[in-house]
């Protein structure tokens, strides 16, 4: 039997996705409390969500996107895999990909974030990242929402809006 990329991919992809895992570990604390219901799988809407849905949906649908609890590593592993089992994307098109799925659907444990992690799922400048990273470090980790939000340059608004993907 000849194997080739396309015959792999969803292979590949299935073990992409169970090596990324979809939950939390246990003992994580979560910034919004109980875990969220059932939710129907949609993306949310921001910039990228039309190339995602285009680039995913030769192999998949949305259904395996979302809902998730998968971190920000946990993502970038998948999105790894998907790129190494041949789906198709320009460089471009991989990092808008990237700062969607990091922007709208990664989870987050702020304590052990690096900057560049923070950037992504705050989708802040690199300055701002670096600064709530170098904070939480002075202060020895943040243990609530508000902590977060004494931090000089984030967005209190923002650090609401992620309430539900924040841990630490």
């Amino acid at each position: 039997m000849t194997m080739t990329a396309g015959s792999l991919f969803p292979a590949a992809f299935a073990l992409g996705v169970a090596l990324a895992g979809a939950a939390l570990p246990l003992g994580t604390a979560h910034a919004g409390g109980a875990a969220r219901g059932a939710q129907a799988a949609v993306l949310p809407d921001a910039p990228g969500k039309a190339l995602v849905e285009q680039v995913c949906a030769t192999c998949h649908g949305v259904d395996l996107l979302v809902p998730s609890t998968r971190t920000a590593t946990q993502w970038r592993d998948t999105i790894g895999a998907m790129k190494t089992a041949g789906a198709k994307a320009s460089d471009e098109e991989w990092k808008a990909i990237n700062e969607y799925i990091m922007g709208n659907l990664a989870y987050l444990n702020v304590n052990k974030a690096t900057a560049e992690d923070v950037r992504l799922v705050f989708s802040v400048a690199d300055k701002v990242a670096q600064a709530l990273v170098a904070y939480r470090d002075k202060q020895g980790g943040f243990k609530t929402l508000d902590d977060l939000k004494q931090v000089p340059d984030v967005d209190p608004k923002r650090v609401d809006a992620l309430k539900e993907r924040l841990t630490f």
